[in-house]
């Protein structure tokens, strides 16, 4: 039994150097991991600016995030940032890609979970929606068209 449990550990052991070096020499410093890793810590620095006092990190209202996606868009260039810069998006144009984004709005609140999911998936690419979804996102380009003919 000692001799089955001291080769499991030496064996884990061994796999563990092995993804370290791995990781260490092979993976490009930009690889997705880390840049999730940096887009998280960005997101959770203006989550916790506009939340914490008032709403104990749990929810956004839903007037605010016209300025929380501004602030976020600080964090980086047009195409890397999960936010949207003042410099590239005026005030009109965030909005459309805020419906663009889909997020879901409870009792005028959006809570971080939904938030953190949009905006990742915003930047990291489209995935299969299911047909629920499908219906959400044509309602919002249906108003996002009418926005437009609007304006």
């Amino acid at each position: 039994m000692l001799v089955l449990l001291c080769s499991h550990v030496m064996l884990n052991l061994f796999i563990l150097v092995i993804i370290q070096q791995f990781e260490h020499y092979y993976l490009q410093s930009d690889n997705s991991i880390s840049n999730y890793k940096n887009d998280l810590v960005s997101f959770m620095k203006v989550w916790k600016k506009w939340t914490q006092d008032r709403y104990q990190c749990k929810k956004i209202k839903e007037n605010q995030l016209v300025n929380f996606f501004k602030e976020l868009g600080e964090f980086g260039s047009k195409e890397e940032s999960l936010g949207f810069s003042e410099e590239f998006y005026d005030t009109g144009e965030l909005k459309k890609q805020l419906l663009k984004m889909g997020i879901k709005i409870n009792k005028g609140f959006v809570y971080f979970n939904e938030l953190l999911y949009r905006c990742m998936r915003r930047k990291y690419g489209a995935m299969k929606i299911n047909k629920k979804m499908q219906i959400i996102e044509l309602k919002n380009q249906i108003r996002i068209f009418e926005m437009g003919t609007e304006a």
